[in-house]
């Protein structure tokens, strides 16, 4: 269990002073450029220091001004990925992930150097010198490397923001991945609506440095009494799945979902079995109660409503189909006018030109 609870002046227009709980899951730090939410993740992790405050982690009191106690941050563990890789250019990439490794013994350093890499899927990288590797793989490695000392907290500071959109979902799969196998929690910052439905399983808004909700990413995101997110421009639907099938007349290619189901979108010039990744914008899902036909868009798919989250004049309705969860953004009229509820059924209708596709990379195949 991490608890913070700190206050600190940052400059004359800009005081962050945030107290908040999180346990063993993915916790979003949400909000807009300017807000404080580099400066919270750098109060924990011990880079700065709050004014006054308490910060305790796994029961373990980390600061806490009150009674002197400021424990330095290699101390603190806690690792840390940032938008920069901050790679050590001189080592390789074995070398690079190791290296908070040096006091074990060199049979557990070699197992867990080996564990980390497997997880993060740079196994095959290690030899590779950091000038060698594309953006996605060195943000990879950075992440084994904060991982292989075995950290208590894992922060990151918008990791993902300079990489295109497959690397993107490959690192934002890596976390999920990361996080179950370590039970470790994981504090995300981003400002991106689309990251933090997809990513946190609980959301902290700052605005002007302070708290001013937290909860699911949906439920605070989508709650009208905060203007600034009236609107969830930008949610969207990554799928990751295989090309099973091109059209004879080369116009569309079917791609089966992992743990879903297929998806027809525009032609990709890519063999059977090629991993791929599909984004669906939620204003491009459309939801009907029951199947329709004779209309020009290529997907109709079934499934479950998970929950409809109403605000101002309109709705995010999390729907259901496997293991997938899909986000529909409809007006408030039109979802009430469905008379849509959780547990019910409905068919989602998808254009297949409103399917943007992109290879997937190497580590997802």
């Amino acid at each position: 269990m991490l608890e913070v609870q700190v206050t600190r002046r940052v400059h004359h227009g800009l005081a962050v002073d945030a107290t908040i709980s999180l346990d063993g899951e993915i916790g979003v730090v949400f909000g807009p450029s300017g807000s404080g939410k580099s400066t919270l993740l750098r109060l924990i992790a011990g880079l700065t220091r709050p004014d006054v405050g308490r910060i305790a982690l796994g029961g373990d009191v980390l600061f806490d001004s009150s009674r002197g106690v400021d424990v330095r941050l290699r101390h603190r563990r806690i690792g840390m990925i940032f938008q920069d890789d901050l790679l050590f250019p001189h080592l390789r990439v074995g070398a690079n992930i190791g290296f908070g490794l040096n006091h074990e013994a060199r049979d557990r350093r070699a197992s867990r150097l080996a564990e980390v890499a497997a997880l993060c899927g740079v196994e095959h990288l290690l030899d590779r010198w950091p000038s060698t590797l594309s953006g996605g793989e060195r943000q990879r490695v950075g992440l084994a490397r904060a991982l292989a000392p075995r950290p208590r907290l894992l922060l990151c500071d918008e990791p993902v923001s300079a990489l295109d959109l497959p690397n993107r979902h490959a690192l934002l799969e890596g976390l999920r991945r990361v996080q179950k196998a370590e039970r470790l929690p994981v504090l995300y910052v981003t400002h991106s609506p689309a990251e933090a439905i997809a990513l946190g399983t609980r959301l902290f808004l700052i605005e002007h440095g302070r708290l001013v909700a937290e909860g699911s990413p949906l439920d605070v995101l989508a709650n009208s009494r905060h203007a600034g997110f009236l609107h969830l421009e930008g949610v969207r639907n990554v799928f990751l799945g295989r090309v099973a099938e091109h059209a004879a007349d080369q116009g569309s290619t079917r791609l089966e979902l992992t743990g879903g189901p297929s998806l027809i979108v525009p032609h990709v010039d890519h063999p059977l079995g090629t991993a791929m990744i599909a984004e669906i914008r939620g204003d491009d899902v459309l939801l009907s109660l029951e199947p329709v036909t004779g209309v020009s868009a290529r997907n109709l798919i079934e499934g479950v409503v998970e929950a409809v989250v109403p605000h101002g004049h309109e709705a995010e309705i999390v729907v259901r189909t496997g293991n997938l969860r899909w986000l529909a953004s409809t007006v408030g009229p039109a979802s009430g006018l469905l008379a849509l509820s959780a547990g019910q059924t409905v068919y989602m209708i998808i254009k297949a030109r409103s399917c943007r596709v992109a290879l997937a990379t190497p580590d997802r195949v």
